[in-house]
């Protein structure tokens, strides 16, 4: 059974899309208190509660990480800022006792390996996620186990016009676990001529991976397996950031059992 204690949370990137959505999540659970707002400079000490829902909560959105994360000792920071201030934050939340959901892409491989490195060394939680959606962590799961029966894979990404990064993080995740489940490799075909520079896409261990970018998208993926005369499709759509708030909660709520850094939504699941 799962502990009804207050469990204190800080949202870094509150008032993002996805920040926003966490902040209303966390303000309706009966197991967490919502205890700093960290975000942009634009909304400095406006209550976080009347900018998402119009009611208010008490906690203004403030640029003091240290004083966020002293008033969350003991529980979870959810970072949905950029790439370069995830490890900023995670080292000084690693600091305060808090631990660490991070829902941000594009993390550079210096940093990511850093936090690797301190989690480890400290032996602090620290969960990163690519994606939160049940659906996705499914989808991954079943890519994975198809991986073992198919040669031939691609998977293509398609996400709004305001996501910086491409391939997306669940995109890249997904390839990798179908590179683990396939340790005699994917294949793919002879390099030919590219009329259009990139028309193939991406290549992680011989899968290619393509992305789109535009309005009316929210967060979607299809992995396309091909074998002798028939193909094998699996995908998921993400119809509002809604979709996500399930997995997030769960994150929060076992994100402080983990012993260093883990990868994945998947591993938290009973």
């Amino acid at each position: 059974m799962e502990s009804r204690e207050m469990i204190p949370v800080v949202v870094s990137g509150a008032t993002g899309r996805m920040g926003r959505e966490t902040v209303q999540m966390v303000l309706g659970q009966v197991d967490m208190e919502l205890v700093g707002a960290l975000g942009h400079a634009r909304h400095l000490g406006e209550d976080i509660g009347e900018l998402v829902a119009g009611d208010s909560c008490g906690v203004h959105v403030t640029a003091d990480l240290d004083e966020a994360l002293e008033r969350a000792a003991g529980g979870v920071m959810v970072d949905f800022s950029t790439g370069t201030a995830v490890k900023e934050r995670v080292l000084r939340a690693i600091q305060h006792d808090v631990a660490c959901v991070i829902g941000t892409t594009a993390i550079p491989a210096a940093d990511e390996d850093e936090i690797v490195n301190v989690a480890r060394t400290h032996k602090h939680p620290v969960l990163l996620v690519p994606n939160f959606a049940l659906g996705a962590v499914l989808m991954m799961k079943f890519a994975r186990e198809a991986a073992r029966y198919y040669r031939w894979a691609e998977i293509l990404e398609m996400h709004h016009e305001r996501k910086l990064d491409s391939p997306s993080g669940t995109a890249r995740r997904t390839a990798e676990l179908m590179v683990r489940a396939r340790p005699d490799g994917f294949r793919t075909p002879a390099e030919g001529e590219e009329t259009v520079k990139g028309a193939r896409g991406g290549n992680i261990g011989g899968i290619r991976i393509h992305s789109v970018r535009m309005p009316g998208l929210l967060a979607h993926q299809m992995v396309l397996l091909g074998g002798v005369g028939e193909t094998l499709v699996l995908r998921h759509d993400s119809a509002t950031r809604e979709c996500f708030m399930p997995g997030v909660a769960l994150a929060i709520q076992r994100v402080r059992r983990l012993d260093g850094l883990v990868v994945g939504l998947e591993n938290i699941l009973d």
